[in-house]
């Protein structure tokens, strides 16, 4: 009987430490899924460069001037840059959509459009990057991470999120 007892105790620990070792200690990983649509005419015409970057921090880039973010984003955004995409939307493919999985010290996702003339236009967003949702203990073999979807807009009155 007291070494049933003391089986059922080893037992049970055995498994808590089994359980434990299932779970994660890194923060989980979001993915994002941007739909990127350019309307008609929006860079009279021409290509329309867009650049999707991944940040620790946003506020270098919300602060940089179009020019150093154009032609030097590394010097302009430091080591809050992990990482960048780009693309062209043109007059014959006007969207293109990216699903991304993103870094862990991701924070934000930043957006710039390079139009032909800014006069006053939003060239640039900042996105915040959801956290991913940790799985419960129990359902160690799935994950159900964090997921941003947006679609962004280019129009002649620059870059909008449209849903989010």
């Amino acid at each position: 009987m007291m070494m049933t007892r003391q089986l059922r105790a080893a037992l049970i620990g055995v498994m808590a430490w089994l359980l434990a070792g299932c779970s994660s200690s890194t923060p989980p990983v979001a993915y994002y899924n941007l739909d990127v649509q350019a309307q008609n005419q929006v860079n009279g015409g021409a290509p329309l460069k867009v650049r999707v970057m991944l940040l620790t921090s946003d506020a270098d880039f919300m602060s940089a001037d179009f020019y150093s973010l154009q032609n030097q984003p590394a010097t302009a955004l430091g080591s809050a840059q992990l990482n960048t995409q780009q693309f062209f939307l043109t007059p014959d493919q006007r969207s293109k959509t990216l699903r991304i999985r993103s870094l862990p010290e991701a924070r934000f996702i930043g957006i710039m459009a390079e139009y032909q003339a800014l006069d006053g236009k939003v060239w640039r967003l900042s996105l915040p990057v959801p956290e991913g949702d940790a799985p419960a203990f129990w359902a160690f073999w799935k994950r159900n991470d964090g997921e941003l979807n947006a679609r962004i807009v280019a129009g002649v009155n620059g870059l909008r999120v449209e849903k989010q």
